[in-house]
């Protein structure tokens, strides 16, 4: 029993000493979101700065006034202004570059440039990271972008939330006259368990060891899925019955995502706005993955009426044209170059496709 005590001992004596030297260690500031209290909706913490640190960058991120990082918003809308409004995750959000060198910003300042534009223009992103599902995008543009009268919405996706869009049933969230029923996130978490989850993202210590959790919750559950994978000899499937059976399982995925954009589409036009679908994937994404982006985006934005772009093919060229890498060494997010890129992307794609920076009737 006294050995016990000891290890037990020994373990508190080191998680106290570990603390500190977490806290001191970790350039990484964790205590940057606040939750909505309606809708349970994360944003970073309104009109502050936080500081994120990877292998290879640094960044202090600016938060404005809306709780995204990005430049002051002004809540009512000018005259004779024309308001894009960018929804995403973390590729719009862009914590690991300055406000100056997000894509937003660029592209606000390449329409803006020249002297007989019709309008002032405005590009407002509305992102957090890790959020990589459409119907959280369908949420946030709901409570923070509609209320802006977006003049043209941009719903950005790389391939994680393709990834992840199974795990959400689109006809479940609408009701039989095809309302929209789904309720956010932790809407209805208690006091109780939303003022410990607040208190835990203080610890640095506690961060870290949830991530660790998280890494191993995942290797634990492929592991217990197929627990003699690497012993067991493979079942032979046919080559016909995997194709099959993959050709299935991406109809499924894509009609799913088709529901959910058709959706997105829906409330944009009620707001009077249009909608532009956009698509980027890199090399970290399955060749199919990629593949897939404008091969089912083109056809699904023809058939529900609204534009898609694949910003791949102008990031790759001008990466092969300056030889400059648009991505970090550390990271597949875009750093200061790949933010350029995209910027020009889609600067490209709008003055090809010029009605969709108009008011002309829908």
């Amino acid at each position: 029993m006294k050995q016990y005590f000891t290890i037990a001992a020994g373990i508190l004596a080191a998680a106290f000493l570990f603390v500190p030297i977490m806290e001191f260690a970790d350039a990484n500031d964790y205590n940057i979101l606040s939750t909505d209290p309606a809708t349970g909706l994360y944003r970073y913490i309104p009109n502050s700065s936080f500081n994120t640190v990877g292998d290879c960058y640094e960044n202090t991120v600016a938060i404005n006034n809306l709780g995204f990082h990005g430049p002051q918003v002004s809540l009512e809308k000018g005259k004779n202004v024309f308001r894009i409004v960018l929804i995403g995750s973390s590729y719009v959000s862009t914590i690991q570059v300055s406000v100056d060198h997000m894509f937003a910003t660029l592209l606000e300042e390449k329409l803006n440039a020249s002297p007989n534009r019709p309008y002032t223009y405005e590009v407002i992103p509305i992102a957090i990271g890790g959020q990589s599902k459409m119907l959280l995008d369908i949420f946030y543009y709901l409570k923070y972008g509609s209320m802006l009268k977006p003049d043209l919405v941009i719903n950005i996706e790389s391939g994680n939330e393709l990834i992840d869009e199974h795990t959400i049933d689109a006809s479940s969230i609408l009701d039989a006259q095809g309302n929209f029923m789904a309720e956010t996130p932790k809407s209805g978490e208690s006091k109780t368990v939303a003022w410990v989850r607040m208190v835990s993202r203080n610890s640095k210590l506690l961060v870290n060891l949830y991530n660790r959790f998280l890494v191993f919750k995942s290797n634990l559950k492929s592991l217990f899925s197929a627990p003699f994978a690497l012993t067991a000899p493979p079942v032979p499937v046919s080559d016909s019955a995997l194709a099959a059976t993959q050709a299935h399982a991406e109809q499924v995925l894509w009609e799913n995502k088709e529901r959910m954009l058709s959706i997105f589409a829906t409330f944009v036009a009620k707001d009077g706005a249009r909608f532009l679908y956009a698509s980027w994937t890199g090399s970290w994404v399955a060749t199919s993955t990629a593949e897939q982006f404008p091969q089912y985006g083109q056809k699904i934005a023809k058939r529900n009426n609204f534009s898609y772009v694949d910003l791949v093919p102008v990031f790759q060229s001008e990466e092969a044209t300056s030889a400059r890498q648009g991505t970090y060494a550390c990271d597949t997010h875009w750093n200061s170059e790949g933010n350029r890129y995209i910027a020009d992307a889609f600067f490209l794609y709008l003055m090809d496709h010029s009605v969709l920076l108009s008011r002309k009737s829908l």
